[in-house]
């Protein structure tokens, strides 16, 4: 039999165990909260004459030479979102490499919005270039790790292209002839508006694609003169005038084309 001593316990607890297991006592969620700002999913896709674009593979160009491309690598800078009524920076500083036939950021805490088209820069801004890379963690877009950076020059290459070329389109034996050209120092750095083919909307709690033909083929041409392999087919930042570097510059910044 129960004890008075144990029945006196159990008058105790009891009471307690039913007020704590109280259905009305459950401990609810904090309620999520509703998401102010959406995300931009950027995607570069190089082409080449209208094609898909890929390293190592061989085309030819506006002079009619057999061209190969081995490495394309490229930093945007400032990205900017922009409409009839203002502007909003989505990313200080991206680089893109073409090793996988295109590359992809996405960008987030964006404010809602409808915009029209891009501001950014081909390159590294100054503010940036000018910054010791040993600052950068090995995950960020100027980190050492990346090979990007022109150490003798203290700065960053902003385009590296680099490839071999044959001056015959006939020929059917390796494509032998080295071209590389780098782009960097501070002076060419360009800036550069491009009109969206169509609306772009930001949502709140969304990612919205925004999708950039890479016209590789164009970095040969613009309208008014033609980069020439034969004769221009290098540049690594030790010409004053930067003749190659800022015509190169300027055939890439006419290479976007929004989808």
């Amino acid at each position: 039999m129960m004890s008075t001593l144990s029945r006196t316990v159990l008058a105790l607890i009891l009471p307690l165990v039913l007020v704590t297991c109280r259905p009305d006592d459950t401990v609810e969620p904090d309620p999520v909260p509703t998401p102010t700002t959406g995300s931009l999913k950027l995607i570069i896709k190089p082409t080449w004459n209208g094609v898909p674009f890929a390293l190592h593979q061989t085309y030819e160009n506006v002079s009619g030479y057999r061209v190969k491309v081995e490495m394309l690598k490229f930093y945007l800078g400032n990205v900017q979102l922009v409409n009839g009524s203002g502007a909003t920076t989505v990313k200080d500083v991206e680089l893109f490499d073409m090793l996988h036939g295109g590359d992809t950021a996405v960008w987030s805490g964006l404010p809602t919005g409808t915009w029209s088209g891009l501001g950014m820069g081909l390159g590294v801004p100054q503010a940036l270039n000018d910054v010791d890379p040993i600052n950068y963690a090995s995950g960020h877009p100027l980190s050492l790790s990346h090979g990007t950076y022109w150490s003798w020059g203290s700065g960053y290459r902003f385009v590296m292209f680099d490839g071999k070329y044959d001056t015959t389109s006939t020929g059917t034996g390796p494509v032998l002839q080295p071209f590389s050209m780098h782009t960097g120092m501070n002076v060419c750095y360009r800036v550069f508006d491009l009109p969206l083919a169509s609306s772009l909307s930001i949502t709140a709690g969304g990612t919205s694609e925004l999708v950039l033909e890479l016209a590789v083929d164009r970095f040969f041409h613009s309208a008014s003169d033609t980069l020439d392999l034969a004769v221009e087919n290098a540049s690594h930042g030790s010409d004053p005038a930067h003749t190659l570097a800022l015509k190169l510059t300027e055939n890439i910044v006419h290479s976007f084309i929004p989808e």
